[in-house]
């Protein structure tokens, strides 16, 4: 085997393998797990001049797993809504979505198919019995994850949480503290119509994401 002696064109082969190296090691990576407490969430449902504004917190548990060009995702997201008239609300909130990514320098983007299951329970007020209400729908979304520096990733998305109906979009921010270890802040919201009644959900989150 023929030795390479030529420094700049050893210098150039190293430098090319670490420069394929740097470049997928500084796109943000689809595998994790995480923790997010639902600061704020705000229902509004309007059926022409009438509006009602229902405040909610909670929590969230996720995880993710990348493999290869595709990424599967789970979550789970518990809701209860302050009281109105002696009622609250109570939604549990299941999903899981198997998405495809695009890799560019230190940015990935991907297209999302996501099936959302909801379990809403009414509680007290004026009904005689608490109620349970539950139904899934499939939504999609594409988004882009940017890390700006070796420490600070932004991501926004845009999609449908229907194929019937409705719009969404969400942006949100990750700081790693250390290599895996980052806190993060998203803001989601998502609209939805069906025949004169418009319902909108908006929520602000904080967590605390592990990333492998």
């Amino acid at each position: 085997m023929n030795k390479i002696k030529n420094p700049l064109i050893l210098a150039s082969i190293l430098g090319l393998s670490t420069m394929s190296s740097l470049s997928h090691a500084d796109s943000p990576s689809f595998t994790y797990v995480g923790a997010e407490y639902v600061a704020s969430g705000e229902i509004t449902v309007s059926d022409g001049s009438l509006s009602v504004n229902v405040d909610a917190d909670g929590f969230a548990l996720s995880a993710s797993a990348e493999l290869g060009i595709f990424f599967i995702q789970l979550s789970q997201l518990e809701l209860e809504s302050d009281e109105i008239l002696g009622a609250s609300v109570e939604d549990s909130i299941t999903t899981l979505g198997l998405g495809l990514t695009f890799e560019l320098p230190r940015t990935q983007v991907y297209g999302l198919v996501r099936a959302r299951y909801d379990d809403i329970q009414l509680r007290g007020g004026l009904l005689a019995d608490d109620e349970d209400v539950d139904g899934g729908i499939v939504g999609a979304e594409v988004g882009a994850r940017v890390n700006l520096t070796d420490r600070f990733e932004v991501n926004a998305n845009i999609g449908k949480p229907s194929t019937d109906e409705g719009t969404s979009f969400g942006v949100g921010a990750q700081f790693f503290v250390t290599d895996n270890l980052g806190v993060t802040l998203d803001f989601r919201s998502i609209e939805a119509e069906q025949d004169d009644i418009t319902a909108e959900f908006d929520t602000t989150s904080i967590g605390v994401r592990y990333t492998f």
